[in-house]
């Protein structure tokens, strides 16, 4: 008997978005991130159907893991420095929002 193995999960595919500068900045801290904004609103739609495992693959663990009402799941990716970073938070930073359904998959992608 032959037996092959096939992932359920979908890999994240983000085009030309670079993802080792945004995971060389954690926490915004580093200012990288703000500057890849143009490319943050152009990879949002291709990180929703996405599982958890998926979106840490493509972009690192969150800075921030949020539990809501119905074993949904926030993770939050600082984009401005966050009050994590030395010199403080910037003001009224913006943050990677994504939900996740109970199952584990993205079905929201905000930016606030």
């Amino acid at each position: 008997m032959v037996f092959a193995s096939l992932s359920c999960t979908k890999t994240a595919d983000l085009g030309n978005f670079n993802v080792e500068t945004w995971k060389g900045d954690p926490n915004g801290c580093k200012g990288d991130r703000a500057q890849m904004i143009d490319q943050i609103f152009e990879v949002k739609p291709k990180l929703l159907g996405l599982y958890q495992k998926s979106i840490i693959k493509a972009l690192g663990a969150p800075e921030t893991e949020e539990l809501y009402e119905r074993s949904q799941t926030y993770y939050i990716y600082a984009i401005d420095p966050s009050e994590k970073c030395d010199g403080g938070p910037a003001e009224d930073p913006r943050m990677l929002r994504i939900r996740f359904t109970a199952l584990g998959i993205a079905n929201e992608v905000d930016i606030r």
